[in-house]
């Protein structure tokens, strides 16, 4: 399944929440500094799944706060869909 993510980096937060069926936005602790935020945005997006971390790749958007994420497992959908909007 392919996710639009869109990313706040140096949050006080770690949370994500559901923008639409395959929209997502996470705000997380690191800087978007040689990597780091894209390595805590795959750290953070498998466990919420509970899917390991090969499981998901980013296809696009590598230097961008806006990525799209390949993500290979069956359960996303469901997973997503139980987001709420206001988390």
């Amino acid at each position: 399944m392919v996710v639009q993510v869109r990313v706040v980096p140096k949050s006080s937060i770690q949370k994500i929440e559901r923008l639409s069926e395959t929209a997502l936005k996470v705000w997380l602790h690191s800087a978007p500094d040689k990597g780091k935020a894209n390595y805590e945005l795959i750290e953070v997006v498998s466990k919420f799944f509970s899917i390991p971390r090969s499981r998901i790749k980013i296809i696009k958007g590598e230097r961008s706060r806006t990525k799209t994420l390949a993500i290979d497992t069956d359960s996303l959908s469901r997973k997503i869909e139980g987001l709420n909007k206001e988390a």
